[in-house]
């Protein structure tokens, strides 16, 4: 019973998917891909490759850049400044807790990257879409 039990404990473990997520590819404001969907339990890798930038939950409308200092949201997530300047491709992990959608951008320059639309997308729904997101944080 007892390894029946701890086999069913892992399960959730061994279906988990990481999400890489590519930030500042060639050189860009951007995240790469801009939007996923994901599972609880799943992750989300977040790798800056060029200069300084950060991932941090934002209001989907309103108020979205820059994003607060410790993000935004239940369950969301603030990465901080991650610097690629020495060529380190600092990394940034989230385990994904719950399937609502969730949205970051990038806090550097005072918000300056956000209204530049460096924005990203976690589980984003008919209602709050990632193309709204961006338009919402492009116009703050």
């Amino acid at each position: 019973m007892f390894f029946k039990a701890l086999l069913l404990a892992l399960v959730p473990a061994v279906f988990a998917v990481d999400h890489a997520i590519t930030i500042g590819l060639n050189n860009t404001l951007t995240f790469t891909p801009d939007q996923v969907i994901a599972d609880v339990g799943d992750t989300l890798t977040f790798t800056v490759v060029a200069r300084n930038h950060s991932t941090t939950t934002t209001n989907f409308d309103g108020a979205v850049c820059p994003p607060p200092p410790g993000g935004v949201g239940e369950n969301g997530w603030d990465s901080g400044f991650l610097s690629d300047l020495d060529g380190s491709m600092p990394q940034f992990v989230y385990t994904v807790v719950d399937t609502a959608p969730h949205f970051a951008a990038c806090m550097q320059a005072a918000g300056a990257h956000c209204r530049a639309g460096m924005t990203f997308a976690l589980n984003p729904t008919a209602e709050q879409t990632y193309e709204q997101f961006k338009a919402n944080a492009m116009a703050s």
